[in-house]
């Protein structure tokens, strides 16, 4: 029903044939074609075989009158949006109330003025067809939305099954982690992996933009950091043998990797390694939130040195590395900014200082419940409001 107006279908539904004759002139003038019934009925048929743009309808009429026939095609789904214009001689405000709350869009009282009935036809058609354009947009709309629900779905799941579930072979450490991307999939991964029999690797880190961009990203960042991905091992040249890369040669062949003339995106990234033998670890960060080394005598240690995000060339500099010794019942906090930049209402931040104090008070319970407790506190800072960025914390605990 979406035609120009040149080529636009009108009904007539009128019980007096002169009228039906003059209306038609008019209609046929302004090159409109034209259809007619004699009542409601008639014209509540023609309209179901072949549904006009607009109807021209008379109130009384025998066997159904105009209002029964408004009705009965607000019931039906394919009529329902058809403009109807009374035209009738009934001029009262009674009248003119009934016909607009059964549908009626317009009402005209005989006589009539001929510039006057076409030009609020050309009017409703317009209306009509913009109408229509819309409600075809909508649908549109609604159909990309849901592909995009489904696409979010299917990515989100993806994500989850990127994330570890268990320490991989090593019965001297625990870790657990809370997850929360902002729109169903983010820019927050994190890792934890055998390299070889000596070295697990932990990673944490934090694409820049949210949604499936940065998604994407995390999912190829996390392929790089596989032990198959050729950055975190590397063959020498005078054997087969695969030899453990540094971290923080690691961050530089993330920068190498995924420069942000490619991507149009930069991570932050902490990255340490752990010697499960001697319990030492070296670790970098690549602009990421530093990780808390919480010791057993209640010390907390920034673990910060490294350098700028990876992705942006370095900015013209290189990564440093510190280390450290992870004792019997230590606990290392990774997490990501959405964390400690989360707001409450009065729009201050949860900041690294509250997460310290979290992490201080958590000390004595079990490390799964120390995390709740941690996310609780959180949330409770936040009034259980919706976080704007991904959420993530790791930690992990050597068992005593």
């Amino acid at each position: 029903m979406n035609h120009p107006a040149t080529l636009a279908t009108i009904l007539v539904v009128d019980d007096s044939e002169s009228i039906r004759i003059l209306v038609r002139a008019y209609l046929q003038e302004a090159e409109y074609r034209v259809l007619e019934a004699v009542n409601g009925l008639s014209g509540l048929d023609i309209c179901r075989r072949q549904p006009p743009d607009l109807i021209l309808l008379d109130i009384f009429m025998p066997e159904m009158d105009g209002f029964e026939l408004c009705a009965r095609l607000q019931k039906e789904k394919l009529l329902s949006n058809i403009p109807v214009i009374m035209l009738t001689a009934v001029d009262n405000s009674e009248t003119k109330t009934r016909a607009f709350t059964l549908g009626a869009v317009d009402y005209l009282t005989k006589p009539f003025n001929k510039e006057e009935i076409l030009a609020r036809i050309r009017t409703h058609l317009k209306i009509s067809s913009l109408n229509h354009s819309l409600q075809q947009a909508n649908r549109v709309l609604r159909a990309n939305q849901e592909q995009l629900m489904q696409g979010i779905q299917a990515a989100a799941e993806l994500q989850k099954n990127l994330l570890p579930k268990r320490v991989p072979d090593c019965k001297s450490l625990r870790f657990t982690s809370y997850f929360r991307p902002c729109q169903g999939v983010g820019g927050d991964i994190y890792n934890v992996q055998r390299l070889d029999d000596e070295h697990l690797a932990f990673s944490i880190l934090d694409v820049s933009g949210h949604g499936f961009p940065a998604a994407i990203m995390t999912a190829l960042a996390t392929q790089a950091l596989s032990p198959s991905g050729g950055i975190v091992k590397k063959a020498s040249l005078r054997d087969s043998r695969q030899h453990i890369t540094a971290p923080r040669k690691v961050l530089q062949n993330l920068d190498r990797e995924f420069p942000i003339e490619r991507f149009n995106l930069y991570m932050t990234i902490a990255y340490l390694l752990l010697n499960t033998r001697n319990n030492t670890f070296h670790y970098s960060c690549a602009g990421h939130p530093p990780p808390l080394h919480l010791s057993n005598d209640g010390t907390i240690t920034l673990l910060d040195t490294g350098g700028p995000p990876a992705g942006l060339g370095g900015l013209g500099g290189s990564w440093l590395e510190g280390q450290g010794h992870l004792g019997c019942g230590e606990r290392i906090f990774f997490y990501t900014d959405g964390l400690t930049q989360h707001t409450n209402e009065e729009k201050e931040l949860y900041s690294q200082d509250r997460l310290i104090d979290s992490i201080r008070k958590s000390r004595d319970l079990s490390l799964q419940a120390a995390v709740q407790n941690i996310i609780g506190e959180l949330k409770q800072f936040g009034n259980q409001a919706e976080p704007d960025d991904d959420i993530t914390l790791l930690a992990v605990e050597r068992l005593e």
